[in-house]
């Protein structure tokens, strides 16, 4: 690899990790005050790893504007300190200029269908196990035998023992609709609690309506807890559900393969943007920030539309690829 190449490349990681670093920063901050209450009594690692997994979440669009402006800023710094006249100067043709542009595009189009297609998916799931799981914890350590142990804002629980997962002679109260269960066993699974033996009050009017039962499922209803949505499931799931017809999970695979299409552009776009000499630095990051905005409009209206006319799901990559291929080419006609 060339001198040229290899310091261009390194231009853009010293962008791209600052960008990555930033963003991670801004979107993990803004998701602090969205997280459930129990989260802020994790231990370091837990808290660490939940913030890990919601950073995941949001990696694809990290990347993608990094990415972007990374190369954007390359050609910028390029062109202010002179540097690209150097390059010219040299007889560095246009080929050999972008040819560190065109690597780390292929390198990104297979890091962007890959996250796109298994990793992002998989961290969501994982982010749902892992508060799930952290749930069951903290509800199981908030419950203290012979003690009124709140759950949530309107249930209460008594337990008289406690043993692993299973707790003895239960009285519940729920304070909002009234009702008060009791129950000799029961069983915490996942956020339900499997009671055996006992009876439920129901309020009516002046007095109370019993009910017997052998076996009643009570559920803790915790609204922060979130099962796993087509959005998430796993790529080869949503290609058996494509197959059966289901347009939802046509748009999700659309979102998730096409999603690598713009990476295929978006470098050598904002590379030659970069380097234009009649642009100001604030203009040309405007030009990026509407542009990729302008991508992900697109884009979330287009799914929409795939679900209700799937056929459109072969159309959509064409589109991506005449939009941005025309976009390159503007690029390309200003530098000259």
């Amino acid at each position: 690899m060339k001198i040229l190449d290899k310091y261009l490349i390194k231009l853009f990681f010293k962008n791209f990790l600052l960008l990555i670093g930033l963003f991670s920063l801004i979107i993990t901050s803004s998701q602090l005050l969205h997280l459930p209450s129990f989260a802020y009594s994790m231990n370091i690692i837990d808290f660490s790893k939940l913030l890990f997994l919601i950073d995941i979440s949001f990696i694809k669009y990290q990347l993608l504007f990094a990415f972007f402006i990374s190369w954007l800023l390359v050609g910028i710094s390029l062109r202010d300190k002179n540097e690209i006249y150097a390059v010219y100067s040299a007889g560095i043709s246009k080929k050999q200029l972008l040819k560190p542009v065109f690597i780390m595009t292929v390198i990104f189009v297979i890091i962007a269908f890959v996250f796109s297609t298994v990793i992002v998916p998989s961290a969501n799931r994982e982010r749902y196990k892992f508060l799930t799981y952290k749930v069951k914890s903290y509800i199981l350590e908030n419950v203290s035998p012979k003690n009124f142990s709140k759950i949530n804002d309107n249930v209460s629980v008594y337990v008289e023992k406690k043993e692993k997962n299973t707790f003895y002679n239960i009285l519940i109260y729920n304070a909002s609709s009234g009702y008060l269960i009791t129950a000799k066993e029961g069983m915490f699974i996942s956020n339900n609690l499997i009671l055996k033996d006992g009876y439920i009050q129901l309020p009516s009017g002046k007095s109370f309506d019993t009910i017997k039962y052998e076996k009643y499922t009570f559920s803790l209803d915790v609204s922060y807890i979130k099962e796993i949505s087509m959005q998430d499931f796993k790529t080869k799931d949503l290609l058996r559900l494509a197959v059966e017809e289901d347009s939802k999970a046509l748009s999700i695979l659309a979102d998730r393969f096409y999603f690598a299409i713009p990476f295929m552009f978006l470098g050598f776009i904002g590379f030659l943007s970069g380097i234009n000499t009649y642009r100001s630095k604030e203009t040309l990051l405007t030009f990026a920030v509407s542009l990729s905005i302008g991508y992900m409009v697109l884009n979330y209206y287009f799914l929409k539309i795939i679900e209700k006319v799937p056929v459109l799901f072969f159309v959509y990559p064409i589109v991506l690829v005449a939009i941005f291929y025309l976009v390159y080419k503007l690029q390309e006609k200003g530098r000259k």
